[in-house]
């Protein structure tokens, strides 16, 4: 009996060795993509959580991926009418959200709600609301993660997740897709795109997550608002953001825009806009190319 104890000690440790050695690679931002990293974590119930408000996470815009995926990334569209389309993102609360909901509401105009899984969990009744006064809403992932710390199996998780208790909370499960604190890398794109989604970022950021005053926000919006433009602001905040100049200067961009001719689209009403403009210039660019052809061809 004694004999055979440092066989099965050897065994343990190895085991052991093994066990560990799993745990650190699936819990890795760049872990390697596979299904037994997803079913681990995901059977689990862990994902990666970057705590923190817009302050401390906030990246500049990935200008570049915008370019290099425009058929999965929108940041404005050029409308026939003008037109433009304001969001909302880090919602639902109970603070916040409703207060902007009866803003709009008053005023008659329909926004875009990016909403966070778990906040929809903890307020349904305000995520209902969004929906019942006629706002689309999209996905802002289910913990507001950094997707770009993220392999790419995680980033679908989040989504995926935050879009089932969409499913439950409201009956609805976005396609529109916009990632916490603009954070994106060529990764995260592409297992975003391959499960059918579009990312949607913005044209103009307000900047009401510094917790500005009303006049800063203006000054922040105003003179930036032209056709196409997609406009951020934020629906809920951490502990330390302060929307209050946000919710003053709302309905003073909103009368603005009313009064410059502007009307009000929500983002599922911009993507289809937004796709049809690619289709037409693809179709152009196809025409100019055969042309070309021929033209080389009759030269020669």
């Amino acid at each position: 009996m004694n004999r055979k104890l440092p066989g099965l000690a050897r065994i343990f440790y190895l085991l052991l060795g093994i066990f560990l050695g799993a745990v650190v690679m699936v819990l890795s931002p760049k872990a390697y993509d596979s299904v037994f990293q997803w079913r681990f974590l995901s059977g689990l119930g862990l994902t990666r959580f970057n705590p923190g408000g817009e302050k401390m996470h906030r990246v500049p815009e990935p200008a570049d991926l915008v370019k290099l995926y425009p058929d999965i990334v929108v940041r404005q569209w050029t409308p026939q009418i003008p037109s433009i389309a304001i969001t909302f993102d880090d919602g639902p609360d109970n603070e916040y959200t409703p207060k902007i909901l009866d803003i709009l509401r008053e005023h008659g105009v329909r926004a875009t709600f990016f909403l966070i899984g778990h906040s929809v969990e903890k307020y349904p009744k305000v995520a209902k609301r969004i929906i019942a006064e006629g706002h689309a809403i999209g996905n802002h992932t289910y913990h507001h993660v950094n997707l770009a710390n993220m392999a790419p199996w995680q980033v679908v998780t989040e989504l995926e997740k935050a879009n089932t208790v969409l499913a439950q909370v409201v009956n609805q499960q976005p396609s529109a897709v916009r990632p916490p604190y603009g954070a994106l890398d060529s990764l995260a794109i592409e297992a975003i795109a391959e499960k059918g989604y579009k990312v949607v970022l913005w044209t103009i950021d307000s900047l009401d997550w510094h917790g500005l005053s009303a006049k800063e926000v203006l000054d922040n919006v105003i003179p930036e608002l032209k056709n196409g433009t997609i406009l951020l602001h934020h629906s809920a905040g951490g502990p330390e953001e302060d929307l209050s100049g946000m919710l003053e200067a709302l309905p003073v961009i909103i009368e603005t825009l009313k009064k410059q001719g502007y009307s009000f689209l929500t983002i599922p009403e911009v993507i289809e806009q937004y796709e049809a403009e690619r289709e037409i210039a693809a179709k152009a660019a196809l025409k100019i190319s055969s042309q070309a052809k021929r033209s080389l061809s009759l030269g020669g």
